[in-house]
């Protein structure tokens, strides 16, 4: 396949040559730690670069707020791409097949993406096109990985999960994509993977359009349904038939009567007379795709069972009370479990496996005063950009009934780490806060 080379962005910072020299290091020093292939080394790096003796917080800010997608080989071109790249996913390389489309009113700006998950026993060929029309018009790229691994279905493992990911990472290194607005949807096997990357990391999604797929409720590692309160504020939209398989239908009408007591904006649209199918103009694409991530909610409920899957904006767990367990006894009397039918039983185990899940509540009345709840909780951080912080930079938390006051530093190692992990230009926090 023939490549060519995208033009600069129009709101990319200028070229190399005509920045300062000290400007153009950092840019290449921060280009150089995102692309390091794993978290422990992107860690190093940004921990080496923080010591920079010629460097200051304020330059590193500018560097990151300036930061764009490079033009590495291969470049993107206008029209569907296949690409296959080595992808780092946990302790291994994969070969992974990417199909990309970029319509030409994507080149040239930052555009929003949509990750796209095919279904079982397919691949990534083709998939643009049920978005062809309106990614063409509001110049959206769309990214379908083909799955690497030999089973045919979604397996809710962290491997494919990191798999999913670390192809987003790789779009995003490649074309200039605007962070507010990445979306997740897929089908089949493509609408267990949306569920479970939202469930699992709900902080990075503008939106999600599930079908025919949806969370799984079980005891066990595979439950992710117990963290629906997470997106309770991430629209979503799940096109689903109704003569599919009634136990996936059974956890989508619990997962949406939940949602709905939650009051956020998500969807359940069935066609009662579908099964395994589902028909996407049901779905207004255009206003869907509209739609935004905040770069900073005021308010964050976060729910999680997992090291690493603990984190929502500017709030994470670190460390879990020991009654946090993915794995549970499901403790219930015969009778009272007898006289329970198939939804109350499903219920049942869903509350259990919440009262198994840590939960952490935050919320900031003003720049340096938070308020934070949590159950499970036994350590949490706050990341914060300089306008969290109070007017003298002091941080008041009103945590566990009293009020822990402190004055954090204004540290690039702590800007640095977190970029190099996101790269997210909308949120550059510059201090941390760990409670306890």
């Amino acid at each position: 396949m023939a490549w060519t080379l995208l033009p600069a962005p129009q709101d990319a910072p200028a070229a190399a040559a005509s920045a300062s020299p000290l400007a153009a290091e950092l840019a290449a020093e921060l280009a150089a730690l995102v692309d390091r292939p794993t978290a422990t080394e992107r860690a190093r790096a940004a921990a080496t670069a923080a010591q920079r003796a010629n460097s200051t917080v304020d330059d590193w800010l500018a560097a990151c707020a300036a930061f764009a997608a490079t033009a590495a080989e291969p470049a993107l071109r206008t029209g569907p791409n296949v690409v296959k790249v080595p992808l780092q996913v946990l302790d291994r390389v994969e070969d992974t097949e990417l199909h990309v489309y970029v319509p030409a009113a994507a080149q040239g700006r930052r555009a929003p993406c949509l990750l796209w998950g095919h279904g079982a026993g397919g691949n990534g060929e083709g998939q643009y096109r049920w978005f062809q029309d309106v990614a063409d018009k509001l110049g959206i790229a769309v990214l379908a990985p083909t799955e690497f691994g030999q089973e045919p279905g979604w397996g809710f493992t962290p491997r494919e999960r990191q798999a999913q990911l670390a192809a987003l990472r790789w779009l995003r290194r490649h074309q200039d994509v605007a962070e507010d607005a990445v979306f997740v949807g897929g089908a089949s096997r493509g609408g267990h993977m949306t569920w479970d990357l939202l469930l699992r990391q709900p902080d990075l999604f503008a939106a999600a359009l599930p079908c025919i797929g949806g969370p799984r409720l079980q005891i066990g590692v595979q439950n992710n349904l117990r963290y629906l309160e997470s997106v309770a504020t991430v629209p979503i939209r799940d096109l689903q038939g109704s003569k599919d398989d009634p136990l996936l239908l059974a956890n989508l009408h619990l997962c949406f009567e939940r949602l709905k007591k939650l009051g956020g904006d998500q969807q359940l649209i069935e066609f009662a007379d579908r099964g395994h199918d589902f028909d996407l103009a049901a779905v207004d694409l255009a206003a869907f795709f509209a739609l935004r991530r905040p770069a900073q909610r005021t308010a964050i409920v976060r729910t999680a069972a997992v090291a690493g899957e603990a984190r929502s904006g500017w709030a994470e767990i670190l460390a879990f009370e020991p009654g946090v367990q993915e794995t549970f006894d499901l403790r219930v009397g015969q009778g009272q479990w007898d006289r329970l039918d198939e939804a109350g039983k499903r219920a049942f185990v869903l509350d259990q496996a919440i009262q198994h899940t840590a939960r952490l509540q935050c919320t900031m009345t003003a720049p340096g005063k938070f308020t934070l709840t949590g159950r499970g909780v036994q350590r949490a951080r706050l990341l914060l950009t300089d306008a969290m912080l109070g007017p003298d930079g002091k941080v008041t938390v009103q945590w566990q009934g009293r009020a822990v006051v402190k004055k954090p530093a204004r540290s690039a190692k702590v800007l640095l780490t977190e970029f190099a992990e996101r790269f997210d230009r909308t949120f550059l926090p510059v201090a941390e806060v760990l409670l306890p």
